[in-house]
């Protein structure tokens, strides 16, 4: 970079009261980049301004707030520093550090591609200074060499956090009419329009180490979108495949860095720059950036007045390689070759241009022409671009709404996907569902609206998970119960009674154990109160062997615990039993007392009682009394007296029973 002073012909600008522009860095399509002195603090900053034609565009200057606060808010030795920014007639600014060394493009485009012990020197500082970032909320959105830009002082910086959104309300990657970000670093969940975390700068770093190792890119698409929608349906390869000698470590944290699923990545920057080191045991190589300075010639209008130094905002001057040192300053610049943007034409802020017509050395006329070639070239290149985005943006690839499929079946899914132009993935795994049948769409992972030909992934339901019954027959109710809950299923307790299985333990299940069920279906477990209780039916009264017949059909059994007399109840007839009445169970035993019938009585002795004496006493005992009268010599000395009976006194017979008495007439 030329250390002559500013030009006489440009009036600097004040911005903000304080900031003196000394001259423009770059441009881009949102913002011009100038160096610039605080004259408060008098240093040396970059003041980045937005296009006047932008400044009044709401959208526009709510960007550039935002990317002032986002970058504003981190506080990283390996992070670009914020010094200031705000708002005035002019327009909105911010100012930025600027730093003394070029960026990792300007080290690939001259070494081709670096050693791993030279890789772990830029990205490891570079993916500490993301980790900050990410641990602040913050996701930087556009990672790529561009925007790691080494110090001469040999510290790294990220830079350009212009497309960081904090993690919270980060949104998707491609908007209504523009693709954010570079397509070579993007991210498979940035291309579909998913909303961002860190892993998605984690993605980037691992294509940056990628073509760090091998000196290029994994995908080369035939656009910017072919190449970015390349990320969604191609793995980034081993690097090994192209360089020799790449070491497995270094294999397996790219392919673990871009993986397609988010999950598998290190968590932020901070676990890549951990996992880097790790690869590469033999520690850090640094760059010889005396060497690169001396095959890259950089020209600004007009120069710094202390040094070579860069604006820290991923805007890149013109590069026009030359023979290696450095071109005297009274030499005429070489005729440009070519001009190659900062960001290759696909950044989302400042681009650099070249500025070497404004010297003030060499012949006129060649200067002019050199200058309309380029400017045709450069209009031609604009209006090709500009028309081929036109039309892949409104007819090759339009944002469309994308037909929602979930609960679909599998086949009418990919049908209404694909006829809207969009290409369908089928997850491998499918997992179980209770409400999504087999074969269904359970869940896509793109909704809203995305760029035709965007990839849709579909993950198909396994319907509910199938579980087979378990066997807790004799099972205690509380431990079957756990063990169906345990299956997936859920019991319910129906209770009844059962002859032969103890009371509290389960008789069985309804379907029966071995069958399989849906998960969560409901399985009826029997659980046993027990044998059924039996009423006891009344034999009293009855005959023994009708009160035996009666309690046998009840399922019960007749004791005869005792025969009694009973004045009342002919004998063999039941007059008791035990229990009388409640309930028993199958099988168990009533106690029953039989009668004898009356009992006898003795017959009393009523000899030499008169008749009418001797009837009343036996009639008194119960008996039947037979009266006989015999006359003769007794009936002049007893008259009217009983002489005789028959049975007589003592003898024992039934109340009722007959006693004859005989007696002398008088």
């Amino acid at each position: 970079m030329s250390n002559s002073s500013p030009s006489p012909d440009v009036t600097p600008t004040r911005v903000g009261g304080r900031y003196v522009l000394r001259g423009e860095l770059g441009r881009g399509g949102m913002a011009t980049v100038h160096r610039a002195v605080d004259e408060v603090l008098e240093r040396e900053v970059a003041v980045k301004l937005l296009h006047a034609h932008l400044a009044t565009d709401p959208a526009f200057l709510d960007r550039f707030r935002r990317e002032a606060r986002a970058a504003a808010a981190l506080a990283h030795p390996n992070v670009v520093a914020v010094h200031d920014w705000g708002e005035t007639a002019d327009g909105a600014y911010l100012v930025l550090q600027l730093v003394d060394g070029p960026s990792l493009r300007e080290v690939l485009r001259r070494h081709g591609r670096l050693t791993p012990e030279q890789t772990l020197g830029v990205l490891a500082p570079a993916a500490a200074g993301l980790g900050s970032a990410h641990r602040a909320g913050l996701v930087h959105r556009d990672v790529k060499p561009e925007n790691l830009l080494l110090g001469a002082d040999g510290q790294v910086h990220v830079t350009d956090f212009g497309l960081a959104r904090a993690a919270a309300s980060a949104t998707s990657t491609f908007g209504a009419d523009v693709l954010v970000g570079s397509p070579h670093y993007l991210s498979p969940e940035a291309v579909r329009g998913r909303p961002l975390d860190p892993r998605a700068d984690v993605y980037a770093l691992g294509v940056v180490l990628f073509e760090c190792l091998t000196g290029r890119p994994p995908h080369e698409g035939e656009s910017p979108f072919a190449t970015a929608v390349a990320h969604t349906s191609q793995r980034v390869p081993a690097p090994s495949t192209l360089v020799a000698g790449v070491s497995p470590e270094l294999d397996e944290l790219v392919l673990a860095a871009t993986a397609h699923d988010p999950d598998e990545r290190p968590e932020d920057g901070a676990a890549f720059a951990r996992e880097l080191s790790l690869a590469i045991p033999a520690g850090i190589a640094p760059l010889d950036l005396d060497e690169l300075a001396g095959d890259t010639l950089i020209t600004r209008r007009p120069p710094p007045p202390s040094g070579s130094t860069r604006a820290l905002d991923g805007a890149e001057p013109t590069r026009v390689v030359g023979a290696r040192g450095t071109t005297p300053p009274d030499a005429p610049p070489p005729r440009p070759t070519a001009v190659v943007p900062a960001d290759d034409a696909e950044a989302d802020d400042a681009e650099a241009y070249d500025e070497g017509a404004y010297d003030d050395v060499g012949d006129g006329r060649r200067r002019g022409r050199g200058w309309l070639v380029a400017l045709l070239v450069l209009g031609l290149l604009a209006a090709s671009a500009a028309g081929g985005y036109l039309v892949w943006d409104r007819y090759l690839a339009p944002i469309t709404p994308i037909p929602q499929v979930e609960g679909r079946a599998h086949g009418d899914a990919v049908d209404e996907l694909e006829s809207a132009g969009f290409v369908v993935d089928v997850d491998r795994e499918r997992p179980h569902d209770l409400d999504v049948p087999a074969d269904h769409v359970l869940v896509q992972d793109l909704t809203g609206t995305a760029r035709r030909g965007a990839s849709v992934t579909l993950t198909l339901s396994a319907g509910p998970r199938q579980v087979t019954i378990p066997d807790v027959a004799g099972d205690t109710r509380e431990v079957a119960e756990a063990r169906l809950t345990s299956a997936g299923l859920s019991p319910e307790v129906t209770e009844r009674h059962h002859e032969e299985v103890e009371r509290g333990l389960v008789i069985r299940t309804e379907p029966a154990a071995g069958e399989v069920l849906d998960e969560t279906s409901q399985v009826e477990v029997r659980v046993s109160l027990g044998p059924t209780p039996i009423a006891v039916p009344d034999v009293r009264g009855s005959a023994e062997q009708d009160a035996a017949a009666a309690l046998e059909d009840a399922g019960l059994r007749m004791r005869v615990s005792g025969r009694e007399h009973d004045a009342e109840a002919a004998e063999g007839t039941v007059i008791g039993q035990d229990p009388a009445d409640g309930e028993l169970f199958r099988g168990d035993t009533v106690d029953v007392v039989v009668s004898l019938g009356p009992a006898p009585i003795e017959v009393p002795n009523v000899r030499n009682m008169l008749v009418e004496e001797a009837v009343s006493v036996l009639e008194e005992q119960g008996f039947d009394v037979e009266v006989e009268r015999r006359g003769g010599f007794g009936a002049f000395l007893r008259p009217n007296r009983v002489f005789e009976q028959d049975p007589g006194p003592g003898a024992e017979r039934l109340p009722g029973g007959t006693v004859t008495i005989y007696a002398y007439e008088g």
